[in-house]
């Protein structure tokens, strides 16, 4: 499934990050291009694989590239303003190359949980491709107004999108973790729950796929709206038949 990823806000632009790495380690190609938004100019520039053209600093003339301090509002506000100059980025993206849009967001800041529904709004006017969003919620140790500004962007998000997909820090954030470290690790398990779920169906170095699901199932499977979640479980499978044997064994001669 190849997907035009925009990150909104500090989060939405790490995990976009983190999902180019995922794409290199892996060779998945699922991210057709990606795009980062933000109103604090150090988060972008703390980005190491978003192309520096597709990243958008947006609110300059409200905030100064300083952000705008948690504040849902007026992160909504300065998206609405902006909205042009994010278009010029998008317009780069080879929106005939793409299957679906993915935007992604922090819930608990402002930026990204104020001008992430604006922007999945703007793209369901223009384009008849799939948006989809990817919403992460705050932990609960976070503080109160992020608590309220991912109440108030959940609801506004999830009219927005052709689907909601929803990670929760506080199911993988570790008791006594840094937040950095915790919040690095909780990228990584984004990605990797979010790349193979998108990742579906792709062969890689001519083997069979992991998954037997292809962009169209996911996308079907999407397109009844609403939330979803996505688990994720691997299991090694041994070698051997095992001193019980079993029917297997029997068909490779490993007992009887």
């Amino acid at each position: 499934m190849k997907l035009a990823m925009i990150g909104f806000g500090q989060a939405g632009g790490k995990i976009v990050d983190k999902f180019l790495e995922y794409d290199e380690r892996h060779g998945s190609g699922i991210v057709r291009a990606a795009v980062a938004v933000n109103s604090a100019k150090a988060d972008l520039m703390g980005l190491t694989k978003v192309p520096e053209e597709q990243r958008v600093l947006i609110g300059q003339a409200r905030v100064k590239g300083h952000g705008v301090g948690a504040d849902n509002e007026l992160g909504a506000e300065v998206a609405e303003e902006d909205m042009d100059e994010i278009q010029g980025a998008i317009d780069g993206i080879p929106v005939h190359e793409v299957d679906a849009f993915l935007v992604v967001a922090g819930l608990g800041g402002g930026t990204g949980s104020g001008g992430a529904p604006v922007l999945a709004k703007h793209l369901k006017r223009i384009y008849t491709e799939p948006v989809y969003g990817l919403g992460v919620l705050p932990g609960s140790d976070e503080g109160g107004i992020y608590t309220l500004n991912a109440a108030r962007s959940f609801q506004t998000f999830v009219r927005q999108v052709d689907n909601l997909l929803v990670f929760d820090n506080d199911s993988w954030r570790k008791t006594g973790e840094s937040v950095q470290g915790g919040y690095d690790k909780i990228n990584e398990e984004i990605v990797q729950r979010f790349g193979i779920l998108f990742g579906a169906g792709e062969l890689e170095g001519g083997e069979i796929a992991e998954s037997v699901v292809d962009s169209s199932e996911i996308i079907n499977t999407l397109s009844g709206g609403g939330v979803s979640t996505v688990g994720y479980a691997e299991e090694e499978v041994e070698a051997t038949g095992g001193s019980s044997g079993g029917l297997l064994s029997r068909f490779t001669g490993g007992g009887g």
